[in-house]
Protein backbone atom coordinates (compact mmCIF):
# COMPACT_ATOMS: atom_id res chain seq x y z
CA UNK A 1 0.00 0.00 0.00
CA UNK A 2 1.37 3.41 -0.86
CA UNK A 3 2.23 6.07 1.58
CA UNK A 4 -0.47 8.33 2.76
CA UNK A 5 -0.39 11.87 4.43
CA UNK A 6 -0.01 11.98 8.18
CA UNK A 7 -0.09 15.84 8.69
CA UNK A 8 0.58 19.11 6.81
CA UNK A 9 1.46 22.46 7.85
CA UNK A 10 0.56 25.77 6.08
CA UNK A 11 3.49 28.44 6.88
CA UNK A 12 2.45 31.95 5.58
CA UNK A 13 5.84 33.71 4.96
CA UNK A 14 7.60 37.25 4.61
CA UNK A 15 10.83 37.58 3.00
CA UNK A 16 12.34 40.86 2.58
CA UNK A 17 13.91 41.88 -0.74
CA UNK A 18 17.13 43.64 -1.96
CA UNK A 19 15.80 45.63 -4.14
CA UNK A 20 11.89 47.29 -4.39
CA UNK A 21 10.18 45.59 -7.31
CA UNK A 22 7.50 47.97 -9.41
CA UNK A 23 5.38 46.88 -12.29
CA UNK A 24 1.98 48.75 -13.07
CA UNK A 25 0.04 46.16 -10.84
CA UNK A 26 1.87 46.65 -7.42
CA UNK A 27 5.14 47.50 -6.43
CA UNK A 28 7.15 45.07 -3.19
CA UNK A 29 10.01 45.66 -1.25
CA UNK A 30 9.28 42.51 0.33
CA UNK A 31 7.94 39.08 -0.63
CA UNK A 32 4.66 37.24 0.68
CA UNK A 33 3.71 33.73 0.57
CA UNK A 34 2.88 30.36 1.69
CA UNK A 35 4.62 27.17 2.21
CA UNK A 36 3.02 23.59 2.83
CA UNK A 37 4.78 20.81 4.69
CA UNK A 38 3.76 17.62 3.89
CA UNK A 39 4.66 14.85 5.95
CA UNK A 40 3.68 10.92 4.75
CA UNK A 41 3.16 8.05 7.23
CA UNK A 42 6.41 6.75 6.05
CA UNK A 43 8.36 9.32 7.66
CA UNK A 44 8.33 11.14 4.10
CA UNK A 45 7.98 14.85 4.09
CA UNK A 46 8.03 17.46 1.13
CA UNK A 47 7.32 20.95 0.87
CA UNK A 48 5.44 22.86 -1.77
CA UNK A 49 5.05 26.68 -2.16
CA UNK A 50 2.17 28.91 -3.46
CA UNK A 51 1.99 32.88 -4.17
CA UNK A 52 -1.06 34.40 -3.81
CA UNK A 53 -1.81 37.78 -5.33
CA UNK A 54 -5.71 38.77 -5.73
CA UNK A 55 -4.92 41.22 -8.84
CA UNK A 56 -3.58 37.97 -10.03
CA UNK A 57 -6.22 34.95 -9.32
CA UNK A 58 -8.09 36.49 -6.51
CA UNK A 59 -6.37 34.72 -3.66
CA UNK A 60 -4.79 36.47 -0.40
CA UNK A 61 -2.84 34.50 1.60
CA UNK A 62 -5.78 34.32 4.22
CA UNK A 63 -8.60 32.65 1.38
CA UNK A 64 -5.51 30.28 0.56
CA UNK A 65 -5.21 28.96 3.57
CA UNK A 66 -8.81 28.51 4.16
CA UNK A 67 -9.39 26.25 1.32
CA UNK A 68 -5.94 24.37 1.86
CA UNK A 69 -7.81 23.29 5.18
CA UNK A 70 -10.99 23.08 4.13
CA UNK A 71 -10.77 21.39 0.21
CA UNK A 72 -7.54 20.56 -0.72
CA UNK A 73 -5.96 18.62 2.59
CA UNK A 74 -9.12 16.07 2.32
CA UNK A 75 -8.29 15.81 -1.45
CA UNK A 76 -4.24 15.06 -0.62
CA UNK A 77 -6.17 11.76 0.91
CA UNK A 78 -7.99 10.72 -2.73
CA UNK A 79 -5.95 8.00 -4.79
CA UNK A 80 -5.35 10.18 -7.30
CA UNK A 81 -4.86 13.68 -6.11
CA UNK A 82 -3.73 15.43 -8.56
CA UNK A 83 -6.12 14.64 -10.93
CA UNK A 84 -8.61 17.29 -10.28
CA UNK A 85 -8.67 20.89 -11.19
CA UNK A 86 -7.75 23.87 -8.60
CA UNK A 87 -10.92 24.85 -7.25
CA UNK A 88 -12.67 27.67 -8.74
CA UNK A 89 -15.58 30.54 -6.08
CA UNK A 90 -16.41 32.95 -9.05
CA UNK A 91 -14.11 35.32 -9.79
CA UNK A 92 -11.54 33.57 -7.53
CA UNK A 93 -9.03 30.72 -8.83
CA UNK A 94 -7.16 28.79 -6.05
CA UNK A 95 -4.10 27.90 -7.86
CA UNK A 96 -1.41 29.57 -5.84
CA UNK A 97 -2.76 27.44 -2.74
CA UNK A 98 -3.70 24.48 -4.91
CA UNK A 99 -0.05 24.73 -5.92
CA UNK A 100 1.63 24.80 -2.52
CA UNK A 101 -0.14 21.62 -2.31
CA UNK A 102 0.33 19.62 -5.05
CA UNK A 103 4.31 20.44 -4.94
CA UNK A 104 4.47 19.06 -1.32
CA UNK A 105 2.79 16.07 -2.49
CA UNK A 106 5.09 15.49 -5.45
CA UNK A 107 7.66 16.36 -3.27
CA UNK A 108 7.31 13.63 -0.46
CA UNK A 109 6.33 11.02 -2.98
CA UNK A 110 9.07 11.73 -4.92
CA UNK A 111 11.32 11.35 -1.57
CA UNK A 112 9.22 8.08 -0.73
CA UNK A 113 10.32 6.54 -4.18
CA UNK A 114 14.03 7.57 -4.32
CA UNK A 115 12.72 9.52 -7.48
CA UNK A 116 12.93 13.26 -9.09
CA UNK A 117 9.51 14.93 -9.90
CA UNK A 118 11.28 15.31 -13.52
CA UNK A 119 10.93 11.63 -13.75
CA UNK A 120 7.80 11.17 -11.85
CA UNK A 121 6.17 13.88 -14.28
CA UNK A 122 7.62 12.18 -17.64
CA UNK A 123 6.18 9.07 -16.78
CA UNK A 124 2.54 9.82 -15.78
CA UNK A 125 2.48 12.65 -18.91
CA UNK A 126 4.40 11.06 -21.44
CA UNK A 127 6.98 13.74 -21.80
CA UNK A 128 10.64 13.32 -22.10
CA UNK A 129 13.00 14.76 -19.68
CA UNK A 130 16.35 16.72 -21.13
CA UNK A 131 19.01 17.81 -18.50
CA UNK A 132 20.48 20.70 -20.31
CA UNK A 133 21.51 23.78 -19.56
CA UNK A 134 18.44 26.18 -19.73
CA UNK A 135 18.63 29.93 -19.93
CA UNK A 136 16.33 32.68 -18.00
CA UNK A 137 15.72 36.36 -19.17
CA UNK A 138 16.98 39.83 -17.45
CA UNK A 139 13.89 41.56 -15.92
CA UNK A 140 13.88 45.37 -15.68
CA UNK A 141 11.81 47.09 -13.35
CA UNK A 142 9.70 50.22 -14.09
CA UNK A 143 11.23 53.48 -12.79
CA UNK A 144 13.02 55.97 -13.67
CA UNK A 145 15.50 56.17 -16.70
CA UNK A 146 18.58 56.42 -14.93
CA UNK A 147 17.37 53.30 -12.80
CA UNK A 148 16.99 51.22 -15.65
CA UNK A 149 19.64 52.41 -17.29
CA UNK A 150 21.78 50.83 -13.90
CA UNK A 151 20.14 47.72 -14.30
CA UNK A 152 20.82 47.32 -17.68
CA UNK A 153 24.29 47.73 -17.57
CA UNK A 154 24.13 44.93 -14.81
CA UNK A 155 22.56 42.10 -16.94
CA UNK A 156 24.37 43.10 -19.80
CA UNK A 157 27.95 42.62 -17.58
CA UNK A 158 26.07 39.04 -17.27
CA UNK A 159 25.59 38.44 -20.77
CA UNK A 160 21.86 37.65 -20.55
CA UNK A 161 19.90 37.38 -24.21
CA UNK A 162 16.45 38.03 -23.30
CA UNK A 163 15.38 40.80 -21.73
CA UNK A 164 11.72 42.16 -20.76
CA UNK A 165 10.77 45.47 -19.28
CA UNK A 166 8.08 46.29 -17.22
CA UNK A 167 6.22 49.50 -18.61
CA UNK A 168 2.63 51.83 -17.45
CA UNK A 169 0.86 54.51 -17.87
CA UNK A 170 3.78 57.11 -18.43
CA UNK A 171 4.23 57.25 -21.85
CA UNK A 172 7.54 59.16 -21.42
CA UNK A 173 9.14 57.40 -19.08
CA UNK A 174 8.60 54.14 -20.67
CA UNK A 175 9.62 55.51 -24.15
CA UNK A 176 12.84 57.05 -22.60
CA UNK A 177 13.43 53.66 -21.07
CA UNK A 178 12.86 51.63 -24.55
CA UNK A 179 15.27 54.00 -25.98
CA UNK A 180 17.99 53.07 -23.33
CA UNK A 181 17.42 49.37 -23.67
CA UNK A 182 17.80 49.81 -27.48
CA UNK A 183 21.07 51.98 -26.96
CA UNK A 184 22.77 49.33 -24.78
CA UNK A 185 21.05 45.64 -26.52
CA UNK A 186 22.59 47.62 -30.26
CA UNK A 187 22.87 45.41 -33.19
CA UNK A 188 21.88 42.32 -31.09
CA UNK A 189 18.30 42.92 -31.60
CA UNK A 190 18.27 43.41 -35.16
CA UNK A 191 20.28 39.56 -34.86
CA UNK A 192 18.06 36.88 -35.50
CA UNK A 193 20.45 34.13 -33.89
CA UNK A 194 23.50 33.55 -32.91
CA UNK A 195 25.43 34.33 -29.78
CA UNK A 196 25.38 38.08 -30.02
CA UNK A 197 21.58 38.14 -30.70
CA UNK A 198 19.68 40.34 -27.62
CA UNK A 199 15.56 40.32 -27.34
CA UNK A 200 13.48 42.90 -25.75
CA UNK A 201 9.67 42.36 -24.93
CA UNK A 202 7.98 44.86 -22.38
CA UNK A 203 5.08 43.79 -19.54
CA UNK A 204 2.15 46.59 -19.47
CA UNK A 205 0.77 44.33 -16.62
CA UNK A 206 -2.84 45.55 -17.37
CA UNK A 207 -1.64 48.97 -17.65
CA UNK A 208 -3.53 50.36 -20.91
CA UNK A 209 -6.83 50.64 -22.40
CA UNK A 210 -7.53 49.75 -26.11
CA UNK A 211 -6.81 53.14 -27.40
CA UNK A 212 -3.58 53.53 -25.76
CA UNK A 213 -2.55 49.95 -26.12
CA UNK A 214 -2.86 50.91 -30.09
CA UNK A 215 -0.52 54.10 -29.78
CA UNK A 216 1.90 52.19 -27.43
CA UNK A 217 1.79 49.17 -29.77
CA UNK A 218 3.16 51.86 -32.76
CA UNK A 219 6.01 53.25 -30.20
CA UNK A 220 7.08 49.53 -28.95
CA UNK A 221 7.22 48.27 -32.77
CA UNK A 222 9.75 51.44 -33.77
CA UNK A 223 12.08 50.28 -30.77
CA UNK A 224 11.67 46.45 -31.65
CA UNK A 225 10.00 45.20 -29.03
CA UNK A 226 8.71 41.10 -29.58
CA UNK A 227 6.51 40.57 -27.57
CA UNK A 228 4.02 42.73 -24.87
CA UNK A 229 2.79 41.38 -22.26
CA UNK A 230 -0.80 41.56 -20.62
CA UNK A 231 -1.12 44.92 -22.85
CA UNK A 232 -5.14 45.41 -21.35
CA UNK A 233 -6.71 44.90 -17.77
CA UNK A 234 -7.60 41.63 -16.35
CA UNK A 235 -11.64 41.51 -17.50
CA UNK A 236 -10.95 43.39 -20.74
CA UNK A 237 -10.49 40.70 -22.82
CA UNK A 238 -13.54 41.30 -25.11
CA UNK A 239 -11.14 43.87 -26.77
CA UNK A 240 -8.00 42.03 -27.01
CA UNK A 241 -9.12 40.45 -30.29
CA UNK A 242 -9.00 43.61 -31.96
CA UNK A 243 -5.91 44.14 -30.38
CA UNK A 244 -4.18 41.88 -32.54
CA UNK A 245 -5.76 42.98 -35.66
CA UNK A 246 -4.83 46.60 -34.73
CA UNK A 247 -0.73 45.82 -34.28
CA UNK A 248 1.57 43.85 -35.49
CA UNK A 249 3.45 43.41 -32.09
CA UNK A 250 2.62 39.73 -30.77
CA UNK A 251 0.40 39.74 -27.77
CA UNK A 252 1.33 37.64 -24.42
CA UNK A 253 -0.98 37.15 -21.75
CA UNK A 254 -0.57 36.57 -18.26
CA UNK A 255 -3.01 37.60 -15.30
CA UNK A 256 -6.35 37.09 -18.18
CA UNK A 257 -4.84 33.38 -18.27
CA UNK A 258 -5.35 31.53 -15.33
CA UNK A 259 -7.05 28.25 -15.97
CA UNK A 260 -6.92 25.87 -18.74
CA UNK A 261 -10.78 26.88 -19.51
CA UNK A 262 -9.66 30.28 -20.01
CA UNK A 263 -6.41 29.60 -21.98
CA UNK A 264 -8.79 27.52 -24.84
CA UNK A 265 -11.20 29.78 -24.96
CA UNK A 266 -8.65 32.95 -25.31
CA UNK A 267 -7.25 31.04 -28.55
CA UNK A 268 -10.30 30.55 -30.37
CA UNK A 269 -11.45 33.98 -29.96
CA UNK A 270 -8.21 35.31 -31.42
CA UNK A 271 -6.85 36.76 -28.49
CA UNK A 272 -3.49 35.59 -27.68
CA UNK A 273 -0.24 35.45 -29.91
CA UNK A 274 1.34 33.78 -26.69
CA UNK A 275 0.93 32.49 -23.53
CA UNK A 276 2.95 33.67 -19.96
CA UNK A 277 2.70 30.55 -17.80
CA UNK A 278 3.20 30.74 -14.15
CA UNK A 279 3.49 27.85 -11.56
CA UNK A 280 1.90 29.55 -9.42
CA UNK A 281 -0.74 31.52 -11.18
CA UNK A 282 -1.57 28.16 -13.15
CA UNK A 283 -2.44 25.92 -10.43
CA UNK A 284 1.25 24.03 -9.99
CA UNK A 285 3.21 22.08 -12.77
CA UNK A 286 1.22 19.52 -13.39
CA UNK A 287 -1.51 21.80 -14.48
CA UNK A 288 1.06 24.57 -16.10
CA UNK A 289 2.71 21.02 -18.05
CA UNK A 290 -1.32 20.67 -19.59
CA UNK A 291 -1.52 24.30 -20.62
CA UNK A 292 2.20 24.25 -22.20
CA UNK A 293 0.89 21.01 -23.97
CA UNK A 294 -2.29 22.96 -25.04
CA UNK A 295 -0.38 25.81 -26.24
CA UNK A 296 1.43 23.41 -28.52
CA UNK A 297 -1.44 21.70 -30.06
CA UNK A 298 -3.26 25.32 -30.51
CA UNK A 299 -0.35 26.22 -32.25
CA UNK A 300 0.60 29.00 -30.24
CA UNK A 301 3.84 29.66 -28.59
CA UNK A 302 4.08 30.29 -24.55
CA UNK A 303 7.01 31.10 -21.57
CA UNK A 304 7.79 30.02 -18.38
CA UNK A 305 7.21 33.51 -16.35
CA UNK A 306 7.34 33.53 -11.97
CA UNK A 307 6.32 35.18 -9.47
CA UNK A 308 8.21 38.28 -7.61
CA UNK A 309 10.15 36.80 -4.86
CA UNK A 310 9.88 32.73 -5.33
CA UNK A 311 11.58 30.82 -2.64
CA UNK A 312 13.78 27.88 -3.92
CA UNK A 313 10.90 25.98 -3.76
CA UNK A 314 9.02 27.01 -6.92
CA UNK A 315 12.74 28.19 -8.35
CA UNK A 316 12.91 24.27 -8.11
CA UNK A 317 9.69 23.81 -10.13
CA UNK A 318 9.93 25.89 -12.43
CA UNK A 319 13.11 24.09 -13.54
CA UNK A 320 11.38 21.08 -13.32
CA UNK A 321 9.09 22.57 -15.97
CA UNK A 322 12.17 23.66 -17.83
CA UNK A 323 13.48 20.20 -17.96
CA UNK A 324 10.20 18.50 -19.38
CA UNK A 325 9.39 21.17 -21.65
CA UNK A 326 12.21 23.86 -21.98
CA UNK A 327 12.86 22.82 -25.58
CA UNK A 328 9.12 24.57 -26.77
CA UNK A 329 9.62 27.46 -24.89
CA UNK A 330 10.05 30.76 -26.31
CA UNK A 331 11.04 32.23 -22.96
CA UNK A 332 11.85 31.38 -19.29
CA UNK A 333 11.95 33.81 -16.24
CA UNK A 334 13.18 32.74 -12.54
CA UNK A 335 16.40 31.86 -10.81
CA UNK A 336 16.51 35.28 -9.45
CA UNK A 337 17.61 33.95 -5.17
CA UNK A 338 20.12 36.13 -3.87
CA UNK A 339 20.31 38.42 -6.32
CA UNK A 340 16.46 39.29 -5.44
CA UNK A 341 15.87 38.02 -1.91
CA UNK A 342 17.62 38.92 1.44
CA UNK A 343 16.65 34.97 3.06
CA UNK A 344 15.69 31.90 1.49
CA UNK A 345 14.22 28.57 2.81
CA UNK A 346 16.45 26.00 0.67
CA UNK A 347 19.90 24.92 1.65
CA UNK A 348 21.10 25.24 -2.05
CA UNK A 349 21.07 28.52 -3.48
CA UNK A 350 19.13 28.46 -7.05
CA UNK A 351 20.42 31.44 -8.92
CA UNK A 352 21.05 32.00 -12.62
CA UNK A 353 24.56 31.82 -13.62
CA UNK A 354 26.64 33.40 -16.36
CA UNK A 355 24.85 34.33 -19.31
CA UNK A 356 21.41 33.30 -17.31
CA UNK A 357 21.92 29.69 -17.27
CA UNK A 358 20.10 27.58 -15.00
CA UNK A 359 20.91 24.23 -14.46
CA UNK A 360 18.68 20.95 -13.67
CA UNK A 361 17.06 19.76 -10.62
CA UNK A 362 18.83 16.55 -9.38
CA UNK A 363 17.89 14.38 -6.64
CA UNK A 364 14.63 13.15 -5.44
CA UNK A 365 11.81 14.69 -5.16
CA UNK A 366 11.61 18.65 -5.90
CA UNK A 367 15.91 18.10 -5.66
CA UNK A 368 16.27 21.03 -2.99
CA UNK A 369 16.09 20.81 0.73
CA UNK A 370 14.14 22.87 3.03
CA UNK A 371 15.74 24.10 6.11
CA UNK A 372 12.71 23.81 9.11
CA UNK A 373 15.34 26.67 11.07
CA UNK A 374 15.06 28.96 8.10
CA UNK A 375 11.32 28.70 7.79
CA UNK A 376 10.96 29.87 11.25
CA UNK A 377 12.95 32.79 10.55
CA UNK A 378 10.45 33.96 8.07
CA UNK A 379 7.28 32.82 8.97
CA UNK A 380 4.73 34.52 10.41
CA UNK A 381 1.99 32.04 11.28
CA UNK A 382 0.93 28.47 10.89
CA UNK A 383 -1.62 26.15 11.06
CA UNK A 384 -1.22 22.29 11.41
CA UNK A 385 -3.70 19.85 10.23
CA UNK A 386 -3.70 16.48 11.12
CA UNK A 387 -5.44 13.60 9.40
CA UNK A 388 -7.30 10.99 10.22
Amino acid sequence: MPPRPANLEVWSYLIPMRIRFEHAAAGRSESTGILVRLELDDGSVGWGEGIPRDYVTGETEDSAVRVIRQVYAARLLADAPLAEPPVEEGPVAHNAAWCACELAYLDAVGRSRGMRVADMLAREMGLRPRRLLRRVSAIISAGPPAAVRRSLRMMRLLQFRDYKLKVGKDAAQDEANLAECCRQLGRGMKRKRGPTRRTLRVDANGAWNLAEAVRRAETLARFGVIAVEQPLAKGDEEALAELRCRTAVPIMLDESLVTLREAEDRVRRGQADLFNIRISKNGGLVQSLRMAGMAHRLGVDFGLGCMVGETGILTAAGRIFLELLGRRARFAEGSYGKFLLRADVTRERLSFGYGGFVRAMTGPGLGVHVRPEKVRRVARRVLRVEFD
